[in-house]
């Protein structure tokens, strides 16, 4: 994670850099309640000028996952942009009668018309948001202008195996019904929300592009599968949606590789705008992208070796069965890192795995006495000793 906060980082100093040549635009920010009958939506607005951009945060989160990606989105476009907590979720209330997909697009579309933002408007969407997203465009197919879909949940993916995560949803939300109400509700009403998607068919008049990650959000091999086939069906079904594999990133794109995100929805926007706008914006685009490229760069390079890399990297040639090459970063880990009280756990938890004891055990002495406050070394250490 340390990771992609230095890239978005890296990415937020390239804008600075950028924004020394270009003329500054004002942030200016709408934090805000919106009473929508029973409830009241929380909304966080970057106001500028142009088609405004509303995103929809996944399963669980709120409007605070897309914080930093907000000011390069509005360096290089100076539109509006729209964030908000769907019900019980941050700071946004629920009415626990009428609650589900449904009626939570009913209070959006409510709330846009009184904040004056019922217009022209372009989705993007992450996870689970890409159901919201699609039954907003269903009932709003002439206001939406474009989507960007981030790894989205597609009906098509729960068709074979809704009954069993219903199941399992109404045994997990009872542990957090006071706790986590937006979620609470969510787990109950998947069956209907995966309905109600499924009758929602995505307009094929509007424009897409559809992000799948690399490493899907599974375990099993089945459903990644499924979870890929889900995307390249559904762009199959119009000429105007684009599929895009986000190579080595996870289900939170956005996070792994901001600068694709950022560029992807620059694009999109970019076609609401006359040729002098558009050319600007592209030409903002290409200057960023050139501070962007050279500064990952140089943050991969300095992270390549570091210990946290190091370290995953021996945990995923642990999972790939690859043990003698585990070992062998484990152990430069230490060497490179020799006051670090995890190099040496790691390095004793991979030889534990392959039936080195008697080395596991010095590892784990080591780590204990660089970190005399390592309850799970003294722990192991103890278990071995026995």
């Amino acid at each position: 994670m340390r990771r992609y906060l230095l890239l978005f980082l890296v990415l937020l100093f390239s804008y600075r850099s950028y924004g020394q040549s270009n003329p500054v635009k004002k942030y200016q920010t709408i934090d805000t309640l919106v009473d929508v009958g029973n409830y009241k939506l929380h909304f966080y607005i970057v106001k500028g000028h142009g088609t405004a951009i509303l995103f929809e945060a996944g399963g669980g989160d709120d409007a605070s996952v897309w914080t930093e990606l907000l000011k390069p989105i509005f360096e290089l476009t100076g539109t509006t942009l729209i964030t908000y907590d769907r019900p019980g979720f941050g700071k946004s209330t629920i009415d626990t009668n009428r609650h589900g997909l449904l009626n939570g697009i009913l209070g959006l579309e409510k709330a846009l018309h009184l904040l004056g933002y019922d217009k022209d408007i372009i989705l993007v969407a992450h996870s689970q948001g890409a159901f919201s997203a699609t039954v907003y465009a269903h009932r709003n197919p002439d206001k939406v202008k474009a989507a960007v879909l981030i790894d989205g949940s597609t009906s098509c993916w729960f068709d074979s195996r809704l009954s069993a995560l219903q199941r399992q949803n109404d045994i997990d939300k009872v542990v957090i019904k006071t706790s986590k109400p937006g979620l609470y509700y969510q787990y109950g009403d998947l069956s209907n929300n995966v309905k109600l998607v499924r009758e929602s068919p995505f307009p094929i008049n509007i424009p897409v592009i559809d992000f799948v990650s690399g490493r899907p959000p599974f375990d099993n091999s089945a459903d990644a599968d499924d979870w890929r086939n889900c995307h390249e069906e559904f762009v199959r079904a119009a000429s105007n949606r684009k599929g895009i594999t986000a190579y080595d990133c996870g289900h939170y794109i956005f996070i792994d590789n901001p600068a694709l995100i950022v560029n992807s929805i620059a694009k999109v926007y970019a076609a609401t705008l006359e040729a002098k706008s558009k050319m600007i914006l592209l030409d903002n685009a290409l200057n960023y992208n050139i501070n962007a490229t050279n500064q990952i760069k140089k943050a991969e390079a300095v992270s390549r070796h570091s210990e946290e890399y190091l370290n995953s990297w021996g945990y995923s040639l642990l999972k790939e069965g690859k043990n003698k090459e585990a070992l062998a970063v484990f152990k430069l880990n230490t060497i490179l890192y020799p006051n670090s009280s995890n190099a040496f756990d790691s390095y004793g938890a991979a030889l534990l795995k392959i039936g080195e004891k008697q080395e596991a055990i010095k590892m784990y002495e080591r780590s204990v006495e660089l970190n005399p406050k390592s309850e799970n070394g003294k722990k192991i250490l103890q278990q071995l000793m026995q």
